[in-house]
């Protein structure tokens, strides 16, 4: 006899959900006017100074951290800083710094330079971006599985008499016992049982 017992194995089962945002500039920069609030002085101790500092006491507007700074000499606007043969400082913490006892050769004198900065400033309405993540979810669906248990009844049954003779009669006395055997559902075992009645 097969009698199904249904058995529930949990399985698992992993989905991906992956969040992306949508791009958004989380700043807006631009560059600065050029500013030119110092001019180069003759003597050892002098120089041209473009620095924040000199350019805020002049009334010029700088914001607190460019992000970026440009430097160019006045009367060599297409030649690069660093090809205009002078000793410079064109420096993004504080500006530009030109003294003229660094400068080479013999007349000893900076040129007239400007500078200009980038300045960026936060985009408020911007969401905090994330990075797209993709995350494991693990989900527990239960299935359920059909396992057939085999049932095996076996009852054997034997029936036996035993005449018990008396002092007094010749005649024998015998007495039958009849057993009606009830089935026990014992998986894969073999029970006899015997009855004997005296």
């Amino acid at each position: 006899t097969f009698t199904p017992t249904p058995t529930v194995i949990p399985s698992t089962s992993t989905t991906y959900s992956t969040k992306a945002t949508t791009i958004c500039q989380p700043e807006f920069c631009s560059w600065s006017e050029w500013f030119d609030v110092d001019f180069p002085a003759s003597g050892p101790n002098q120089g041209d100074f473009e620095t924040y500092q000199h350019i805020r006491a002049a009334g010029k507007e700088v914001c607190q951290q460019p992000k970026q700074i440009q430097c160019q000499a006045e009367d060599y606007p297409e030649i690069s800083i660093e090809n205009v043969g002078q000793v410079v400082q064109c420096d993004v913490h504080f500006g530009l710094v030109c003294k003229n006892e660094d400068q080479p050769g013999r007349f000893k004198m900076c040129l007239n330079y400007k500078i200009r900065v980038l300045c960026c400033t936060p985009n408020y309405n911007c969401p905090v971006t994330t990075t797209p993540t993709t995350s494991p979810t693990s989900t527990i669906i239960p299935s359920t599985v059909t396992s057939p248990t085999t049932v095996t009844t076996s009852t054997s049954t034997s029936y036996s008499s035993t005449t018990a003779p008396t002092s007094s009669q010749s005649t024998p006395l015998s007495s039958t016992s009849t057993f009606t055997p009830t089935p026990t559902v014992i998986p894969s075992t073999s029970t006899t049982y015997s009855t004997k009645a005296t």
